[in-house]
């Protein structure tokens, strides 16, 4: 079973992030412009920010093992109809079809997603100065670095619930200022991209953490809005993204998201001096 839901766990993350690696393939193929294919990975992420609460509060009342099960056939369905679509409006029904399906998924498993990945690739290939091959083994390096972040994560989390948040998110700071700031010396563009992988899963983990403990009611409804707040960012992030990539470059993206970044870690010390003050929660 627990395997069963770590491959469903990994379909779900592929067929978000598949098409942000493929969109001059897709483009092509289908005759239609980039920013048409980009709104299969937008609207994929609005989807699911706007409809993880409602369809979890709508089964709540339904045996897991059973919503599971539905969630898997229709990850099957949407993702045979995605393969076979000749048109682009049949390719975004079925893009609608998984992102409501893992609206639920997650809302039941926990959220465990990355971002898109291709303003990675348009910076370490044009930045970095990377071959192709090399851009494949540092994806590679990036997600070994994602594991270690959620080991390491892991055994300080319980103890150190507010230290382990803002220590994750001053990292990816870190490591998106330092990759806009030395991203073109290639050494540097490694340590920083590891630290942004390092980041990444502790974020994810962390405020999933702090959703259990402070969100009333039922977990699976706090999950929904931690999934839902996440493809919100997502979708936010992509469109934000879109308009500083053509005036400021794919340098420009990681010095604005690693501002954002740094606005959040405020917020999060902000916070924990307010702790114990407005609110009881241990990740106030």
């Amino acid at each position: 079973m627990l395997g069963a839901l770590m491959l469903a766990a990994l379909t779900f993350n592929t067929a978000e992030n598949l098409p942000v690696g493929l969109l001059d393939l897709i483009s092509e193929d289908l005759r239609v412009s980039l920013s048409a294919v980009g709104l299969l990975v937008t609207g994929y992420g609005v989807t699911v920010a706007i409809a993880s609460v409602p369809l979890a509060h709508v089964v709540r009342a339904v045996p897991r093992r059973y919503v599971l099960t539905g969630l898997l056939a229709a990850l099957v369905v949407s993702g045979l109809v995605a393969a076979s679509a000749a048109s682009y409006w049949l390719l975004l029904v079925a893009r609608l079809l998984t992102a409501l399906a893992q609206a639920l998924f997650w809302a039941v498993m926990g959220p465990g997603r990355g971002g898109p990945v291709h303003v990675r690739v348009t910076f370490l290939g044009d930045v970095s100065g990377f071959s192709p091959g090399a851009v494949s083994v540092l994806f590679v390096v990036f997600g070994v670095a994602c594991l270690a972040g959620v080991s390491v994560t892991g055994a300080f989390l319980d103890r150190f619930p507010r230290s382990a948040l803002t220590a994750a998110v001053a990292t990816q700071a870190v490591g998106m200022l330092g990759l806009y700031a030395f991203g073109a010396h290639q050494v540097a563009a490694v340590v920083f991209l590891t630290l942004v992988g390092g980041a990444l899963g502790p974020v994810f983990m962390t405020t999933q953490n702090a959703m259990l403990h402070c969100a009333p009611g039922r977990t699976d409804i706090a999950l929904a809005a931690n999934s839902g707040a996440y493809n919100a960012g997502i979708a936010a992030g992509a469109a934000l993204g879109g308009l500083i990539l053509p005036l400021a470059g794919v340098r420009g993206t990681f010095l604005a998201g690693g501002l954002l970044t740094v606005g959040s870690r405020a917020v999060l010390l902000g916070g924990r001096l307010l702790s114990g003050v407005v609110h009881p929660c241990p990740y106030s």
